[in-house]
């Protein structure tokens, strides 16, 4: 069917637990195709259940929205109903006697019996009903509604199978299939992408470049591949001895959907720095609680916008979209590298960041899946492009830049750490050596001249992605030569003329983990603090105590927004973007570090001013042409309302993922170590309000956010999650 005579690599784990009747399945699917020519017409998995009852004691089970729809193979009431107590027996899946010893068997024996049955999730918001009496024959519609809990089951009296997939709705098209329901075996399908969808179709959405500028996408013919992307996949199974009651099997369903975990208070998880830092939400007053309300609206309005813009599918569930046009009220779905997120500015940090600090079940949801998708079809899994992940594109692997800090292991870890997922290890395993991959396809091949290295790497977001992989291969495996790269990478940039400021890349040897300067320029990429650098070091600095890296870091978070003067003076240039307040996190650690309250106010003070505020709560009063196929919700903050900011660019994602990523850190971090001072921090949300000539409430003249107590830096780092079970008493059942 397909040129690779191997067919469609994949790989099926299944988990068994002492006292639990189901199988847990994780299935991954990576294609290897041809795009241009492979159209997958279904994908599935096929069970065999025996069946040894008469056809009236068979029954078909299939989970709607709230309930199950059930029916045997052939009924025993038809014009006439002779026996009401036995036919709702029969219905309610209790077994009856023989047809043999039921009154009007002859009659009975003329029903017709039903072969087939097959639900179909064709949408998020549409799934159908059918059934048919065989092949020979037409499919009878039974039925329908929006989103089906995904279970079936197939079985007689004697018993049965039920099957069931997580996600069922979100991932379509999917579907539950029976076939042979009248026979001696009947068969069980799960459609992981339904033969009556239209076939896959992982070509490009077009043959021509749109060029960077023009739509924000770089594109490289040959780049726009799927070829390698894959896709994770959970089922359960559940033998039953007889038929199961309706309740039993609904209750199975919900929890194939949401299945219970074992998670521990955010206290306890706060108390081990493993994933670095971040605070605790704190409401004890009002600047702290209106900044606690900030980050739940970002989650909210995400939340909602997912539902509301239908971000699902098979290839598209996790992730969400980049910018929006308020002009034509939708995402730009369709501008080069405006729509799909691809995990730009790393909003998994975020998710995975705001579920440590509350504990709350649909955050990890969220963050769930975004992982999910993030880790396996934004990057691709073989080929000469593996290990590397795509930029963001309206097609997942549209855009041509590939790179490691899509498919860097900071992006999986927490989830692996929380959850002891096999296949997020093995991913994690597979980017262990992607900086090799840079040698075959150098990040900055069309902006820098070859050198006599091997490849170029900027300290972020390239080399810091590497370490990020090398500390999950490091922290897993115990070996000292992951741990050695590291530190090969932090001697050379500390020897450096300007430490992190020595250039905007360098020459990088992947044998070695060496880095070497190639010009005397004093720059550093912008990309170094957004995509996830600086959370990685807050956690790896004080692990490896490296004194050189120490100082180096330091200096580079302490300078990257000094007043130019400074700049000038220390480093003989000046850094002018750092201006911008996604930096002050680095600031702020700067300032905790060296209990400096200097730079702690400047970090608040740029967090407030210098347009944290305005970038995300810019308003479009355009006015609308039309009315909107799917109006944004009114918030009660206008804190993360999409945006036109003056450039003509809307990102109201990048400014909400970067600011709740910034907010748990700043507030850790932003403090003196003479927690008894106070500080005016609350002037830069008075001052916006005064702009934009909103009422200030009587307590915002009132109030000012005292100084957080900074706790002392653990220098003694644990490198597991939890190791006390007897403190995880937290359960995530949806």
């Amino acid at each position: 069917m397909f040129p690779n005579a191997n067919g469609f690599p994949f790989t099926l784990r299944l988990y068994f637990f002492a006292g639990v009747a189901s199988v847990r399945v994780v299935h991954s699917f990576v294609f290897n195709g041809d795009g241009e020519r492979d159209f997958i017409r279904g994908l599935g998995v096929r069970f065999s259940v025996p069946l040894r009852d008469e056809a009236h004691n068979r029954h078909v089970r299939l989970a709607g929205e709230e309930g199950l729809w059930a029916e045997p193979v052939r009924v025993i009431a038809g014009r006439r109903n002779i026996s009401p107590d036995l036919y709702a027996r029969q219905i309610a899946g209790d077994a009856i006697p023989p047809l043999a010893e039921l009154p009007d068997r002859d009659l009975i024996s003329k029903m017709a019996k039903w072969s087939d049955w097959k639900l179909t999730q064709l949408s998020a918001d549409s799934f159908s009903l059918w059934k048919r009496t065989g092949a020979h024959s037409a499919w009878v519609g039974a039925g329908g509604a929006a989103r089906s809990l995904g279970l079936a089951f197939m079985g007689d009296s004697r018993g049965g199978l039920a099957l069931g997939m997580k996600d069922f709705w979100q991932l379509h098209p999917t579907a539950l299939e029976i076939e042979g329901a009248a026979s001696q075996n009947a068969a069980l399908t799960l459609w992981l992408w339904s033969p009556d969808a239209p076939a896959m179709d992982l070509r490009h959405y077009d043959v021509e470049e749109h060029d960077l500028d023009a739509s924000y996408e770089d594109i490289e013919p040959g780049f726009s591949t799927a070829h390698g992307i894959a896709r994770t996949s959970e089922w359960t199974l559940c033998p039953f001895a007889s038929t199961p009651s309706n309740e039993e099997l609904l209750a199975l369903a919900r929890t194939v959907q949401h299945p219970p975990r074992l998670i521990c208070e955010p206290q306890y998880l706060h108390s081990i720095p493993v994933f670095g830092v971040w605070s605790l939400p704190d409401r004890s007053t009002a600047g702290k609680k209106w900044i606690e309300d900030q980050l739940d609206d970002a989650i909210a309005f995400y939340q909602g916008q997912i539902e509301a813009r239908r971000w699902f599918g098979f290839w598209d569930y996790g992730d969400v979209m980049h910018s929006y046009d308020p002009a034509r009220h939708v995402w730009r779905y369709d501008i080069g590298g405006f729509a799909w997120a691809n995990s730009e500015l790393v909003p998994d940090l975020w998710l995975w960041t705001a579920f440590l600090r509350s504990g709350r079940a649909d955050i990890f949801h969220m963050a769930e899946a975004m992982t999910r998708h993030t880790q396996e079809v934004d990057v691709y899994h073989l080929g000469p492009l593996a290990p590397l992940g795509s930029r963001h594109n309206v097609r997942h692997w549209g855009c041509g830049a590939k790179e490691a800090r899509i498919s860097q292991a900071l992006l999986k870890r927490i989830y692996f750490y929380l959850t002891t997922d096999e296949r997020t290890g093995d991913l994690m395993d597979e980017v262990r050596d992607a900086d090799f991959a840079t040698v075959r396809v150098d990040p900055l091949r069309k902006l820098e001249a070859p050198t006599p290295f091997p490849t170029h790497a900027r300290v972020g977001p390239d080399w810091f992605a590497f370490c990020s992989n090398w500390l999950a291969t490091w922290e897993r495996s115990g070996d000292p030569r992951w741990r050695d790269k590291i530190l090969a990478g932090m001697k050379c940039m500390s020897a450096m003329p300007h430490g992190l400021f020595s250039g905007f890349c360098y020459g990088y040897d992947p044998q070695t983990g060496e880095m070497h300067q190639l010009s005397d320029r004093v720059e550093v990429p912008h990309l170094a603090a957004l995509m996830g650098g600086p959370e990685l070091m807050m956690e790896l600095a004080p692990l490896l105590d490296n004194p050189d890296w120490n100082e180096a870091w330091l200096h580079y978070c302490r300078l990257l927004q000094a007043p130019p003067e400074e700049q000038m003076e220390v480093l003989g240039a000046e850094i002018d973007y750092a201006r911008w307040p996604h930096y002050c996190r680095m600031t702020a650690y700067a300032a905790r570090e060296m209990g400096d309250a200097t730079l702690a106010a400047r970090a608040w003070q740029i967090f407030y001013s210098k347009g944290a505020i305005r970038c995300a709560a810019r308003v479009s009063k355009r006015a609308a042409s039309r009315a909107p196929m799917c109006p944004l919700p009114s918030m009660k903050h206008r804190w993360f309302q999409p945006t036109t900011p003056r450039s003509g660019v809307s990102t109201p994602f990048n400014c909400s993922n970067w600011w709740a990523r910034l907010c748990p850190k700043i507030i850790r971090c932003g403090t003196r170590r003479n927690p008894s001072t106070t500080w005016p921090i609350y002037e830069g949300i008075r001052a916006y309000s005064k702009r934009q000539r909103l009422k200030s409430p009587q307590h915002w003249r009132e109030v000012r956010l005292r100084g957080l107590e900074a706790p002392n830096l653990r220098r003694q780092v644990s490198r597991r999650c939890c190791g006390d079970l007897s403190r995880c008493n937290r359960s995530l059942c949806g």
